[in-house]
């Protein structure tokens, strides 16, 4: 076996965290997908037929997509997985993250249930957004959060 060159490693580095990413983007687009055919009118089964999926798979995603509707919006994690992809450049992630208009998480009203908002997905980004970054959009977001009381 041939050792890797060092000046490899970032680069493999790099395509090792995108696999995580595109999976779980190509669950979002396929869960949206099926959310759009449902809603113009498409049968399940032809809907399967197109995914090259069984039904009942297309009855869960139609049901999850009824059931909880803003997974089928785009989100700051979409945002951050397509970069994280390859599908997105660095400066197109960070413009459309520092120009998204942002919910803040807040308690239900018996305190018992946190209910996240968009910047949830920021702070629990991990390594799809650098610590640099992190700080930029902390910096250029911080009238909002005021506003929202989460400095």
């Amino acid at each position: 076996m041939v050792p890797v060159s060092l000046a490899y490693e970032p680069e493999i580095g790099r395509r090792l965290r995108a696999v995580p990413a595109r999976n779980e983007l190509a669950k979002i687009l396929k869960l949206r997908a099926v959310h759009d055919a449902v809603q113009a009118g498409w049968p399940q089964r032809r809907i399967a037929e197109a995914l090259g999926v069984e039904q009942p798979e297309v009855s869960r995603l139609a049901k999850t997509a009824r059931l909880t509707p803003h997974v089928c919006e785009r989100s700051p994690r979409e945002v951050l997985l397509e970069h994280a992809a390859g599908v997105i450049d660095h400066a197109a992630m960070m413009r459309e993250l520092e120009n998204w208009n942002y919910t803040f998480g807040t308690t239900d009203p018996t305190g018992e249930t946190y209910l996240p908002g968009t910047w949830d997905q920021i702070e629990r980004a991990g390594d799809l957004l650098s610590d640099e970054d992190y700080q930029h959009l902390l910096k250029i977001t911080a009238a909002r959060r005021n506003a929202a009381g989460r400095a």
